[in-house]
């Protein structure tokens, strides 16, 4: 469904420490990083990309080492102190990753197919937003996932999801496939982003490289939203969501995994979560906290907000029109 722009919309209400609203543009050489190992997957005859019977697109990540976090933590501060200290990080299998976020359609299929009910539509209050001329927070009960306030097509990446709204998603998805289906591991997530990268972006370090890789708040957002800080010089015509794909790829095969709306993951959120990180597929806190990790960076966000190791977080029933997420299938498990 279609909707023209109105003059409210909606703001994620994350609070983790890199929503970094100073949206600062950079172009500086990179503090050199170990380098990302990355051997070939032993996965049988599975092909490096697979489409499944939803019509859902799917990369092969391969095992592999890699530093996860920020080495200088004050670079962004204080929006990236909770991104450090690096850890040396080993992801032991495989796995295949959404190609991109999962789309407003391949949403529609899952509702459908169960009639399921968003958080937004069971609560019967919408999402939380703000208002385009004053910044003002609001909240409408009409925003939900099939309609938002702006023109999305099927091709778009689904919002208005709270955290369990994907876990649903997820859940039908493993009975659809035979396969377990979930969110990805922070950990997961970031080696996947980086795809073999140790920059700010896995397009590099300049700023200006991501206008190819990501669509962040630029000059398009600004015309839209006159108040909106830290806006990009550049201008992609895309002043809200961008359809699936419209970027490069990284190396792995994978779109959109700067900008466009933050995905979900399915860990615990903890600022200092890095102290006590598991070297070995990590999942994060193992205690409960008030959070869920976010990532990626959004439409809405600066670029510097969109990096490889930026953090963000929201509570499990939160949503946002700047958030969505992508599925992880594990590589030879069954759900049977």
């Amino acid at each position: 469904m279609s909707h023209q722009t109105p003059t409210i919309l909606l703001l994620a209400l994350l609070v983790g420490c890199s929503a970094d609203p100073s949206g600062v543009l950079l172009d500086v050489d990179s503090t050199k990083r170990l380098p990302v190992e990355t051997p070939a997957a032993s996965v049988g005859s599975e092909p490096r990309v697979r489409t499944n019977d939803v019509g859902m697109e799917f990369a092969l990540v391969p095992a592999g080492r890699f530093e996860m976090g920020a080495r200088d933590t004050d670079r962004f501060a204080p929006y990236s102190r909770c991104e450090g200290p690096v850890r040396d990080v080993e992801i032991t299998r495989p796995f295949w990753m959404g190609r991109h976020e999962v789309t407003v359609g391949e949403f529609r299929t899952f509702v459908r197919a169960t009639g399921y009910r968003t958080r937004a539509e069971i609560d019967g209050d919408g999402c939380n937003g703000v208002d385009l001329g004053t910044g003002a927070l609001i909240r409408r009960i009409d925003w939900i996932w099939s309609s938002p306030p702006f023109e999305q097509t099927d091709d778009h990446p689904v919002v208005c999801v709270a955290w369990e709204d994907a876990v649903a998603f997820c859940m039908w998805l493993s009975e659809v496939e035979g396969r377990t289906c979930r969110l990805p591991t922070e950990a997961e997530w970031e080696y996947a982003c980086r795809a073999g990268s140790d920059t700010l972006f896995a397009s590099g370090d300049r700023v200006e490289d991501l206008r190819r890789f990501g669509n962040a708040g630029d000059a398009a957002l600004l015309r839209a939203f006159p108040v909106a800080e830290g806006t990009a010089p550049w201008d992609d015509g895309h002043a809200f969501t961008a359809p699936v794909a419209s970027f490069q790829p990284n190396e792995f095969g994978l779109y959109d995994m700067h900008g466009n709306v933050g995905e979900w993951c399915q860990d615990w959120y903890d600022p200092l979560a890095y102290w006590s990180l598991e070297r070995r597929d990590p999942t994060g806190p193992a205690e409960p906290t008030t959070w869920r990790v976010v990532r990626g960076g959004s439409w809405y966000n600066t670029p510097t907000s969109c990096r490889s190791t930026g953090r963000h977080d929201g509570i499990e029933t939160a949503r946002s029109i700047t958030n969505g997420f992508r599925v992880v299938v594990e590589v030879g498990r069954s759900t049977d």
